[in-house]
């Protein structure tokens, strides 16, 4: 476990870089990220290379003790580049119109003018810095897909997608029954008339392309993000040629990455490690700990492996205004909650506010006037004792033994149509978790294709469509003695998008042993239930439930289907299905997890306190029970068993006491 920091030294006279990096290693950091915006540095012109400013900075570091994580800065292309090709390189928004120079992100990544640029200059940087040592790894790019850039609109990419969908459906014929093109006179009689899915006629009264056919919205998803991944391997591929160290690419938060974003789970396979950006409390909002949680564990699970923060919150941020400065000690406690939830390197963005720019507002661990300040004595602090407990661990990870299953295609699929008014995936995924984080149970997120052998309980929010292999998986999972929950809206669509014309739960009703004859999409009302979970209500849907050969859980008690079931549980093999047919309120979706837990023979009930995050890691020799505060008050902790504080090295008994946002690091004796 270590500290790092994002720092862009072309941004200062070299007269100060000396005093920078005495500053860092004064607050224990030890690696630094830079480089991922500096093209135009690169090359002032077309085929006009500059290296020398590079050399001198990489130089320096080494001459230093610093290591870096080095940046291709295929993010932001130059003015030179955009004025001579223009519309062969920009991205067009969801009218048609092309982007423009003046931010970041404004290139496709289907140009393939861009790409033969991007693959040039990579290579060259590739070759000349190698070898450096004081590079020990690499990113790719900069938040790929930040700002809605996933899904570009233009000609070049409509051109690539009938390519795709050629190279998927073969015949014309077949790309129309799969999409049921019959459905408004959408028939098309060759891939060249195939459109991507711009705004339509249905724009302006609905939103996004409503209107627009669902399959083609759901293939243009994945060709999006399979566009993006294959952007980005090009330049993996590049670097691995000359290097052999690791390389990333900085991800994003499950909020900002869900609709049309990139499928995790496939970048990931071609990475070393997988990293990302958490901005807590900054000019949009605030996140809430327990989402904060989420996007750790998300993170974590993309590879089932540490990961890093490369990015991570250091002071007040924001662009056309400031969110709050981070209260003192929410650094620190930032810090340690990705440290507890499986990171083993956490960068802070960014060392120092910059005085220009579109980010003048985005402060770092120093302020504009690069003085240290309260910021960077917090930090001093977490550094010096990230090097006081590596003594004792290395990379922990959370003991998971429940996963969350998530899947971009019903994620997709899910924001295409919503099925009711106000339905997000990640937000019902997030409900489950929320379940677990307030009993101190660590979950994992996984694919429904993964290997779930090592979980003994598995949930599947609203899995609306799976494949041949994932069935398969599934019932597998269940057959040898797993326990598994399927939740409304799973199962009922094929991988295109359209509704299977079986009874629902349609692939899932083997496995779950009930049949779904009729619905209750709720809108501007609620539904009372009980069950093994209490008394409860739900808000979103009710599915309406016949057992076959399950059993019922729990009950509707208002509405047309009072006294129908609302959960069912089903043997299946040694294991066992539950079925939720509606979503469940904050208490009651507790309550139902722990009796999931207690069948599932999964240790509850933790340290259930209001804002405290409990998470038991282990480096695989040592075992550490991180106990955190998120409260802007006083807590007292009861733990069980005796242990060394291991920041303090007090020993523990009975309780542990936390001022707001302070933390506690367990070792049992």
């Amino acid at each position: 476990m270590r500290l790092g920091v994002d720092y862009y030294p072309e941004h200062w006279e070299k007269e100060r870089w000396q005093t920078d990096l005495d500053l860092m290693h004064r607050a224990g950091i030890e690696v630094v990220r830079i480089g991922e915006f500096d093209w135009s540095l690169y090359e002032s012109e077309e085929d006009v290379y500059h290296f020398e400013w590079m050399d001198e900075i990489l130089d320096f570091m080494n001459n230093n003790d610093m290591k870096v994580v080095f940046g291709t800065p295929s993010a932001t292309p130059p003015k030179w580049m955009t004025d001579k090709y223009g519309d062969a390189i920009y991205q067009a928004d969801i009218h048609g119109n092309s982007k423009i120079f003046g931010t970041r992100k404004h290139y496709c990544f289907n140009s393939d003018i861009y790409r033969e640029k991007v693959r040039k200059l990579t290579d060259l940087i590739a070759a000349r810095y190698a070898g450096h040592p004081a590079v020990e790894g690499w990113q790719i790019d900069n938040e790929l897909g930040w700002a809605d850039t996933v899904r570009c609109y233009c000609d070049k990419c409509e051109q690539k997608f009938r390519k795709y969908l050629e190279a998927k459906y073969e015949t014309i014929e077949k790309l129309n029954k799969v999409y049921g093109t019959v459905f408004w006179s959408q028939t098309y009689y060759s891939f060249d008339e195939v459109i991507i899915p711009r705004a339509g006629a249905c724009y302006d009264c609905c939103h996004y392309t409503q209107g627009q056919n669902p399959s083609l919205l759901l293939d243009y998803d994945r060709f999006c993000s399979e566009s993006v991944i294959s952007f980005m391997n090009e330049q993996v591929d590049i670097i691995r040629r000359y290097s052999d160290k690791p390389i990333t690419t900085n991800m994003l938060d499950a909020a900002v990455n869900s609709g049309t974003g990139i499928d995790y789970f496939k970048m990931a396979k071609t990475l070393d490690f997988v990293t990302w950006d958490n901005y807590i409390e900054f000019q949009w909002g605030k996140a809430k700990d327990e989402t904060v949680s989420r996007d750790h564990a998300l993170l974590r699970s993309y590879k089932h492996q540490p990961f890093w923060v490369m990015e991570q919150q250091s002071g007040p941020c924001g662009w056309s205004k400031m969110g709050p400065t981070p209260t003192p000690g929410k650094l620190r406690l930032w810090t340690y909650q990705a440290v507890a939830n499986g990171s083993d390197t956490v960068v802070y963005f960014r060392w120092r506010a910059c005085p220009f720019g579109t980010e003048e507002y985005w402060h770092g661990i120093l302020g504009h006037d690069g003085k240290t300040n309260r910021r960077f004595d917090e930090i001093a602090r977490v550094g010096a004792e990230m090097k006081k407990l590596s003594k004792t661990y290395g990379a922990l990870q959370p003991k998971a033994k429940v996963a969350i299953l998530k899947s971009f295609d019903s994620e997709w699929s899910h924001e295409i149509h919503k099925h009711v008014e106000g339905f997000h995936y990640d937000s019902l995924l997030l409900d489950y978790y929320r379940a677990f984080y307030r009993m101190g149970i660590s979950v994992e997120f996984a694919a429904p294709e993964e290997d779930l052998s090592a979980y003994k309980l598995v949930l599947a929010p609203a899995l609306l469509m799976v494949d041949g292999q994932q069935k398969k998986n599934l019932e597998a999972y269940a057959k040898s003695g797993g326990n598994l929950l399927i939740s409304f809206r799973s199962g009922v669509k094929t991988m295109e998008n359209t509704f299977l014309t079986e009874t629902i739960p349609g692939d899932f009703a083997k496995l779950t042993g009930i049949e779904i004859h009729d619905f209750d999409p709720l809108l501007e009302k609620e539904t009372k239930v009980s069950g093994v979970f209490g008394t409860g209500t739900a808000k979103l849907w009710c599915d309406i439930i016949t057992p076959v050969t399950a059993k019922a859980l729990g009950n509707y008690i208002g509405d047309f289907y009072a006294g129908t079931p609302c959960m069912t549980v089903n043997a299946y093999g040694d294991g066992q299905v539950y079925y939720l047919g509606c979503d469940l309120d904050e208490k009651a979706m507790e309550q139902l997890m722990k009796y999931l837990c207690s069948k599932a023979e999964i240790t509850t009930g933790l340290y259930a306190i209001e804002g405290v995050e409990c998470v038991q890691a282990t480096d695989g020799t040592n075992d550490a029970l991180f106990i955190m505060n998120h409260n802007d008050y006083s807590v007292t902790v009861p733990v069980e068993g005796e242990y060394t504080e291991m920041i303090s090295g007090e020993v523990v008994e009975h309780t542990v006491s936390l001022a707001a946002y302070e933390v506690a690091v367990l070792k049992e004796k």
